[in-house]
């Protein structure tokens, strides 16, 4: 399929970002077929970039969220690395960054300079804590933005302390992000205007926890942590399987479900008891119900109970590992870990993104790129730069 039709064909992203929110961000944009020019530097190796400490090489990470990019590298502390920035700010749709505030202003990047660079420039900020406010300067990392919003405080066992969420606010950060982008790409379309989205990862936590403070306002009271338990349903949880560390979900909605678990169970007495006869008693003998079926549960494989239960018309699924992931029949199916070729380094597997579209392509378009792989086909290519001025911006470690 020409890849022409991919939705944000025609687009492309000046991407300023670092680390894995932001990167993220550009890399949504990327698969659904934006041109994302990744914009770094040796002088300040973006830290996913760098060897991990403990291997000796580059984290994965910097793979993930980055494919599907161009790269190139600019000393942005250098005045002609920084014009070469605003020229292309100049044929760009959005620029992405997620510094702390103020950063991309003191480079001389931030949104009122590049707004005279380019009037209708979308600019996309993402922060821990929004570029406005008494915190907005905070230092931040992933660890903080659920505890910030409150989501942390929910997560984790009621005997224990609040459990912070990491890669998955980094990626949901990343994510609505890149939506804002888009909406205002639509807007762009539809009043030829450019603006600023100020994107806080903390906010988004804090727009999760909307039923906790809803109830908290109506009645007066705080929510407690549940563990892998709900506030409703009962059993709700994850429950310990034959093998090594190996356990399913398994969640009973309704007295039907629960009609329906007791059959696939082979009608044991002990799940007729009085202490299970409705939704509130199973709920509220949870210790007990949980250790009946984890019984039953230990008896067999994880792929063994999700057969019985799902023909049951009960919602159960094995607690999959990244190699459980990488085999998985459905997901195969769904070629979500495609293929990707590249001339030297051979074969290596990619992550789709978590959509599919009837029309338009939306995997990664091409490889990670390695650091600054694209500047001779971006500066001389995009701006028509020469190649002796090319040549001699590297060694004088301008373009680096």
């Amino acid at each position: 399929m020409d890849r022409g039709y991919a939705p944000l064909a025609g687009v492309r992203v000046a991407d300023f970002s670092v680390h894995a929110a932001g990167p993220f961000a550009g890399m949504i944009l990327a698969s659904l077929g934006a041109d994302v020019i990744k914009i770094e530097s040796a002088a300040r190796l973006d830290i996913t970039r760098r060897p991990h400490a403990m291997y000796g090489k580059p984290p994965s990470s910097f793979e993930q969220v980055n494919a599907g990019k161009r790269s190139v590298t600019l000393n942005l502390k250098e005045p002609r690395a920084l014009e070469l920035a605003y020229d292309l700010v100049r044929i760009s749709d959005v620029a992405l960054e997620n510094f702390r505030p103020g950063v991309m202003d003191r480079l001389g990047l931030g949104y009122p300079q590049l707004r005279e660079i380019k009037p209708d420039i979308i600019m996309v900020s993402l922060s821990s804590n929004g570029q406005t406010g008494p915190e907005a300067r905070y230092a931040g990392y992933a660890p903080m933005f659920a505890a910030l919003g409150g989501l942390g405080y929910m997560t984790g066992y009621a005997d224990g302390p609040p459990v912070e969420l990491r890669h998955a606010m980094d990626h949901t950060g990343g994510m609505m992000a890149a939506f804002a982008a888009v909406a205002a790409l639509c807007a762009h379309r539809s009043h030829q205007i450019g603006q600023r989205a100020d994107v806080a990862v903390r906010d988004i936590a804090t727009a999760f926890m909307g039923h906790t403070l809803m109830d908290t306002a109506m009645n007066d009271r705080s929510a407690a942590r549940l563990g892998n338990r709900d506030d409703a349903m009962a059993p709700h949880g994850v429950f310990p399987c034959q093998g090594d560390d190996a356990w399913v979900t398994i969640a009973v909605a309704s007295d039907a479900e629960w009609q329906s678990l007791k059959d696939a169970l082979g009608s044991p007495a002990w799940a007729d008891a009085d202490d299970y006869g409705d939704a509130y008693l199973r709920w509220q003998n949870q210790d007990a119900l949980e250790q009946q079926l984890s019984q039953w549960t230990a008896t067999r494989t994880a792929a063994e109970v999700t057969g019985l239960l799902q023909a049951a018309g009960v919602a159960a699924f094995p607690s999959l590992s990244a190699d459980a992931l990488m085999d998985d029949p459905h997901l195969a199916e769904r070629n979500a870990f495609p293929l990707s070729i590249h001339p030297v380094k051979g074969e290596q597997r990619a992550v789709a993104p978590p959509w599919r579209f009837s029309a338009t392509p939306t995997e990664p378009l091409r490889w990670t790129p390695d650091l600054g792989e694209h500047n001779r086909e971006v500066f001389c290519g995009l701006l028509g730069m020469d190649e002796a001025e090319l040549t001699a911006l590297q060694d004088a470690r301008i373009v680096w």
